[in-house]
């Protein structure tokens, strides 16, 4: 049996999930739930997962009004304007919600690997299907939709090892027929190359992808997320698959100089006035020449790995 704060906190977002899907479908924006409860039913572990946050993915077109809304229900933005994360990171922003408990809610538009987020949501949405929540409704991927989410997760786990396991999870419980689906459904959305890395992460995975026969393409970028390689390293990696000066200098210039909203927001010292947001810069600028070596060794670790 799990421990009570943690079946607390998840019943608090279950019913966070449920209010903000109802408030948001006043203002007719449709959301479907992409983890969570959802997932947990999906992979039969209702009785002890654990969740932290609520995804909720929103058409494109309704974003804004979906953030707006979120606005008014007194949430407000985790991360401050002008942060390199939201570079990477566009298709998604997390809010927190008022109260005590502190629950966060990442509002999607889009989806890791995802090229065509339009895509995405019209591949999603009209088979999503509805379970009870908390007292109310909310809309989860199908049985497709979920092994294509879990697939992409495993390709971008960040720190956690819970997308690995859900992969081995899913794997268990999917029969090949949802997972062919998936595969049409990552074709669709332009995100077949991180669907088909996020399955080669697990022996079983790659065994699929072969019945699959998935292509064997993806980028040095694309694998260095999936190991979890540093910041430094990606951002390298991604700065030599842009073409163009501008496109490059666009990517690496927030990324070395970030604004003073998001400097104030990771370092206590760039609050210190003018003189320590400088002092805090110059700081960054020493750290990542000193990741430098290792970053790029990183780098060509994955461009070996990449044409293999």
């Amino acid at each position: 049996m799990r421990a009570l704060p943690e079946a607390v906190r998840c019943l608090s977002l279950d019913t966070a999930a449920a209010r903000v899907t109802a408030a948001l479908a006043e203002r007719g924006v449709e959301a479907v739930l992409l983890k969570g409860a959802g997932l947990a039913r999906r992979l039969g572990q209702q009785r002890h997962r654990v969740y932290t946050d609520i995804d909720l993915l929103v058409a494109p077109a309704s974003f804004g009004l979906a953030q707006r809304t979120l606005g008014d229900l007194g949430c407000h933005s985790a991360l401050p304007e002008g942060r390199p994360d939201h570079l990477s990171h566009w298709y998604e922003r997390p809010w927190r919600l008022p109260g005590p408990l502190s629950l966060t809610i990442d509002l999607h538009r889009g989806f890791h690997g995802v090229a065509d987020p339009e895509a995405l949501w019209t591949g999603l949405w009209p088979s999503a299907e509805r379970i009870r929540l908390a007292g109310g409704l909310v809309a989860v991927p199908n049985e497709a939709g979920t092994a294509l989410l879990v697939a992409l997760h495993a390709a971008a786990p960040g720190r956690s090892d819970r997308p690995r396991a859900d992969l081995r999870r899913a794997l268990e419980v999917f029969p090949v027929d949802t997972w062919r689906s998936a595969a049409d459904l990552a074709a669709l959305t332009g995100a077949l190359p991180s669907f088909a890395l996020g399955l080669r992460l697990n022996a079983a995975g790659a065994a699929l992808a072969a019945t699959l026969v998935l292509p064997r393409q993806g980028t040095p970028a694309l694998w260095l997320r999936a190991h979890r390689a540093s910041p430094a390293a990606l951002t390298i990696a991604q700065f030599a698959e842009l073409s163009g000066v501008a496109d490059r200098l666009r990517h690496l210039g927030p990324r070395l100089f970030p604004t003073p909203a998001s400097m104030r927001h990771a370092s206590p010292l760039a609050r210190r006035g003018p003189v320590g947001l400088l002092l805090a810069h110059l700081g960054r600028l020493a750290r990542n020449a000193g990741r430098l070596p290792a970053a790029l060794s990183e780098v060509r670790a994955a461009q070996r790995s990449d044409r293999g």
